[in-house]
């Protein structure tokens, strides 16, 4: 069996039907659910305050009605999304849209790194068809939000493998490769990223190459490069914005791997349980096989460096975020890039071994795993399809839809909002700036004046108003209401 002209006369169709599959798993339905409360709609709002004033947000209080919150994150992966907010305006698609392209490029350049390094081009469309049906990242707070942890996971991976090929080469253009994408990294989540070190650290002793590698002047000035851009920058904000520093490490950075931030406290082995249920299954069972395999007595050089280097990353950042004392279910975005990768490179010799077989066994093989393939993808995609906001703030996005549908009159009203609110600010923002004579605030308490229209997603502040005020009930959906104030009880 043929699987050498990938480029040839079936390339066309291939390249169709496997865009297809990216395109309803990663784009299709992309802003049907609303903006997610917490981190969504905190970048959502660090995206669209650089939209209006061109300007790094330091704090949310910018936005009236929004507690003091400090913003310390950087800006690189926000500028693909204000650019988005230009292009598309103020809304759902524009945050996330630069997320799914940054995950689509990743492909097209890993499809490509395949063909150049080992000739395998069906290798690397493995990479993408792994990716689209790891349950965890085809999901909210991962590729399909405006969250930026899955950009910052495609950043690691290409800094991995083209430091591997400069390892290899010493050629300029992987290492400048790898500076550009340390920098994306650094410059999205900061010093998290520098839980790539120890594994490529290993990754040149084993290979032999730390003396050669110190010896080259082209790497310790792409060294001070990252180093020096990304310090300068800190300095910067920290001349801008005193304490900033402070805040970032604390809180950040150092601050959550030695204590618990907020309710993130969980055991050492959470992150292998929760890679080990459904976000990952069954991929994280087959890398140790992959790994193993790749081992074997006569396997090419560069399938051994890059399984080599790539399984030295995840062993290690796996290890440094499960002693970490802060675990958040995201931290993990990192893994399932570095997985899809060992997945693809893994498939290398599984392809070659199939060349060996009878074409009813070839059949009968690639027949079962498309079957364990199209089941893992149906999930992915009936789940985007069905969707819908789970937590009561988040669904304030999407009640508001409803209300400038169903009652278009009711263009002037106050978001009741006792939570943190950026989702409901989003929204305010949204609709007073895009639509046409709307005019909503926000606030948090409740001094209501009569025939005041509230809306209210939170079963806590409608309790709260039922004590205080007589009203009626406009609109109902869930645990959402638009309710006209009467008078004061």
């Amino acid at each position: 069996m043929n699987f050498k002209n990938t480029f040839g006369k079936e390339a066309l169709g291939i390249l169709i039907l496997f865009c297809l599959s990216l395109y309803f798993a990663v784009f299709h339905q992309l802003d049907k659910v609303p903006i997610h409360s917490w981190d969504e709609s905190l970048f959502s709002l660090r995206a669209l305050h650089m939209h209006l004033y061109g300007e790094y947000m330091y704090d949310f209080n910018f936005f009236p009605d929004l507690i003091d919150h400090q913003n310390t994150k950087l800006p690189f992966t926000t500028f693909f999304q204000v650019l988005s907010i230009k292009i598309f305006g103020i809304n759902e698609l524009a945050i996330r849209l630069p997320i799914s392209l940054i995950y689509i490029f990743t492909v097209f350049y890993v499809l490509f790194h395949f063909k150049n390094r080992f000739d395998a081009p069906w290798s690397g469309y493995v990479f993408g068809l792994v990716g689209i049906t790891i349950i965890g990242f085809v999901a909210p707070h991962f590729l399909r939000s405006g969250d930026q942890d899955a950009p910052y996971a495609c950043y690691l991976l290409l800094t991995t493998i083209a430091f591997i090929d400069y390892i290899e080469t010493r050629k300029t253009k992987p290492l400048v490769v790898f500076t550009f994408f340390s920098l994306a990294a650094l410059l999205t989540k900061n010093l998290l990223c520098g839980l790539l070190v120890p594994g490529l650290l290993l990754f040149v002793l084993f290979t032999r190459q730390l003396i050669p590698t110190l010896k080259d002047y082209r790497f310790w000035l792409a060294s001070f490069t990252i180093v020096g851009i990304y310090a300068g920058l800190i300095y910067y904000y920290e001349l801008q914005y005193p304490g900033f520093f402070d805040r970032m490490w604390n809180y950040e950075l150092f601050g959550r791997y030695t204590k618990t931030i907020e309710p993130h406290n969980r055991p050492p082995l959470y992150y292998v349980g929760y890679l080990a249920s459904e976000k990952m299954t069954p991929y994280f069972f087959m890398l140790p096989v992959i790994f193993l395999f790749a081992f074997r007595e006569g396997q090419v050089p560069k399938i051994k460096n890059s399984t080599l280097g790539v399984g030295l990353v995840t062993i290690c950042y796996l290890f440094f975020i499960s002693i970490s004392k802060t675990k958040a279910p995201w931290y993990v975005a990192p893994i399932y890039m570095f997985g899809a990768y060992l997945m693809a490179v893994g498939s290398i010799p599984f392809f070659n071994y199939l060349k060996k077989q009878s074409r009813r066994d070839v059949i009968a093989i690639l027949g079962g795993i498309f079957i364990v393939w199209a089941s893992l993808y149906a999930k992915v995609v009936l789940k985007n399809l069905n969707a819908e906001p789970i937590l009561e703030d988040e669904r304030i996005g999407w009640f508001m839809t409803k209300v400038a549908k169903e009652h278009p009159q009711y263009k002037k009203f106050t978001i009741v909002e006792t939570g943190f609110g950026a989702s409901a600010a989003f929204y305010r923002e949204q609709y007073n700036r895009e639509k046409e004579d709307f005019n909503i605030s926000l606030k948090r308490t409740f001094d209501f004046e009569d025939n005041q229209i509230i809306l209210i997603c939170r079963n806590s502040v409608f309790s709260s108003t039922k004590k205080l005020y007589d009203f009626q009930i406009i609109k109902e959906w869930e645990t959402c209401k638009l309710l006209k104030i009467v008078s004061k009880k």
